[in-house]
């Protein structure tokens, strides 16, 4: 196209444009079509009225003709409208002819969404997953008209509180299907006196789960005032066990410039964040969750609100509110970004930045990244196989005990020389019992020096284990891959799995039996009575025993994880189990007791021949200085 072309396509659309400018009406008349239609109506009562008063005067007495019956039929509409009309005039002022209507339902779905839109508020007023479906084998909603509201509150001067979800707006949509790359534009319009207006328009996907949105006002400075968002929603219950979904939901948000954060999980909590403006804010159920994603951060002074509903209310779980508020100078654009309907998959959600994956709750720290970039990558290229779930487990426990068992096995070996040594501490914790504790412990240190071994060389194994222990704990209640699977009795491993009910319930325990629970309870006490057995017992005085302890463990744990995901009971079946067998195979074939008290008798003859180290020294000499008889 050359450059006359490119500049007389300009000059034509200058010339539409003015044309349309020039052809709206203006203030005076507008003004005198609404006088003109007021004047119609009246000329139609007093026309009812005569019409009326000559059939009255025409007619046999007793009787009343047809057109006197229609006569008062149309004053009496008239005057009904009017008096509606002036009515409604009163209560909303120029927002009168879009209030107290009926909303019409557009439906639009997508590959993913079945979403329905209502002009009652232009919002989108309900979400199907289509994909996934609730533990009833229901069609999954996320939210419909009944458990959710979105709209513009303000101040109308003169007129009170409103809020532009009581509203009706128009449209030009239709219901209609959009699949793969498809997009389509949905505008609401909200026609206010005056020519002034508000739109909210959507851009559906045919492939995703996210909608874009863009609200904007013209010329509304004076009418809106005090505009500000208001969101609230309530959750269906869509999972195995509601206790434990109410649980897993609540609010999260991210502010700029921090960390994700979140309102608390198990109680009632609200939040105004007025330090920071906000990036986004989702309402998180347990797997699932609307989030509003902004374009540009939302302003400071967003109130958040959550909390769950009461036990013997079954139908709903957690309440979600968020009001924020709008700068708008009457004209352009208020509130710009994207509404997320979707599963909290860390596939999905990874991909928009702004740490919105941190919805799933890994973990904080060393044990988020544990599971993003070693647990969350080795499932992932499990799952391709094609492989049950139960097996993925079982192949995930392997892997991950194998990486681990150069430090089991260091462990064990340190087990052993504090055995070996044991008779030796024993020796002199009798002959330093009557002396100072710090004299004993000088001599306990001398000993573990002389024989090389370190007496702390088990607990570092233990350290570097305890992140991954952790993040298992963090990975399979919130893995939304498992939801839904059954493998073996347990019909979904991201819930309990239970094969018994009881009659009633027990304090902290509830009123099922999980049995994956109990086989990992039980596991773990034979995995400490034997681990127990290979370590060195000690004691001090006005200690608690510690063998006590660890035996009342399992049978603690049997009450916590009752309701937890059976995946995770299963998981530390599998590492109790498999640990107890590297125990007998290291204690049986790796490691021999009577090689190292031969090693620690060497390292006692060549300490005894370098003498004391600098750090020794080191250590007398401090020891001196504060008094003490080295």
């Amino acid at each position: 196209m050359d450059r006359n072309s490119v500049i007389g396509l300009v000059l034509i659309g200058l010339l539409l444009a003015a044309y349309t400018i020039y052809q709206r009406p203006s203030e005076a008349e507008l003004a005198a079509q609404k006088r003109a239609q007021d004047s119609i109506a009246a000329l139609q009562l007093e026309e009812a009225k005569a019409i009326s008063e000559a059939n009255t005067v025409s007619s046999q007495p007793g009787e009343e003709s047809e057109m006197a019956l229609i006569a008062d039929s149309l004053m009496n509409d008239s005057t009904a409208l009017a008096e509606e009309n002036q009515r409604l005039r009163a209560r909303y002022g120029a927002l009168a002819n879009s209030a107290e209507q009926e909303g019409e339902i557009i439906e639009i779905e997508t590959d993913l969404l079945r979403l329905k839109f209502n002009t009652k508020g232009g919002i989108i007023s309900s979400a199907e997953l289509k994909e996934f479906s609730t533990y009833d084998s229901l069609p999954l909603i996320l939210f419909d008209e009944k458990s959710a509201t979105m709209g513009y509150a303000f101040t109308y001067p003169s007129y009170g509180e409103f809020n532009t979800s009581d509203f009706n707006f128009t449209t030009k949509a239709s219901s209609q299907n959009l699949s793969g790359d498809q997009e389509l534009i949905v505008e609401f319009r909200l026609q206010i006196d005056g020519g002034r207006y508000m739109t909210n328009t959507y851009v559906v996907k045919g492939n995703a789960y996210d909608v874009g949105f863009e609200t904007r006002f013209n010329d509304l400075g004076g009418l809106v005032t005090s505009p500000k968002l208001k969101w609230e929603m309530s959750g269906y219950p869509n999972e195995k066990g509601i206790k434990a979904e109410r649980n897993k939901s609540t609010i999260f948000y991210k502010e700029v410039d921090k960390g994700r954060d979140f309102l608390s999980e198990a109680s009632d909590d609200e939040e105004e964040l007025d330090d920071e403006e906000t990036q986004w804010i989702a309402f998180k159920q347990n797997f699932f969750s609307a989030i509003l994603i902004a374009d540009n951060p939302l302003e400071k002074g967003v109130k958040l609100k959550s909390y769950p509903y009461e036990e013997e209310v079954d139908s709903l779980t957690q309440f979600y509110s968020a009001v924020v508020p709008i700068e708008s100078a009457g004209t352009g654009t208020v509130l710009k970004g994207s509404l997320f309907m979707g599963p909290n998959d860390y596939k999905i959600l990874k991909p928009y930045g702004m740490e919105l994956d941190r919805v799933i709750n890994l973990g904080w720290g060393i044990f988020g990244w544990v599971n993003k970039y070693i647990v969350i990558k080795i499932f992932d290229f499990l799952e391709g196989t094609g492989m049950s779930y139960g097996i993925i487990i079982l192949i995930l426990t392997l892997f991950i005990k194998l990486i681990l068992s150069p430090l089991t096995f260091k462990n064990f070996l340190s087990s052993a020389k504090m055995r070996v040594l044991k008779p030796e501490v024993d020796e002199i914790n009798e002959k330093y019992k009557d002396a100072d504790a710090a004299k004993k412990q000088q001599a306990t240190m001398e000993l573990y020096r002389k024989t090389g071994v370190n007496p702390f060389a088990g607990c570092i194994p233990m350290l570097f284990q305890l992140p991954i222990l952790y993040a298992m704990f963090q990975f399979f209640p919130s893995s939304i891959q498992l939801r839904h699977e059954s493998f073996l009795w347990a019909d979904d491993l991201s819930a309990y799995d239970s094969i018994m009910s009881l009659p009633f319930e027990i304090p902290f325990y509830g009123d099922h039996v999980s049995l994956f629970t109990l086989l990992m309870c039980i596991s773990t006490f034979f995995y400490t009575l034997l681990n127990s057995s290979n370590m060195p017992t000690q004691s001090q005085p006005g200690m608690p025993n510690m063998k006590v302890i660890t035996y009342i463990f399992p049978f603690m744990m049997l009450f916590f994880f009752n309701s937890f995901a059976s995946g995770l009971s299963y998981y530390y079946l599998l590492a109790n189990l498999m640990s107890i067998i590297q125990m007998i195979v290291i204690k049986r074939f790796f490691i021999d007791e009577d090689k190292i008290k031969m090693q620690i008798a060497e390292n006692k003859k060549k300490k005894a021949k370098q003498g004391k180290s600098k750090f020794q020294q080191k250590l007398e000499e401090m020891a001196k200085q504060r008094g003490m008889n080295t």
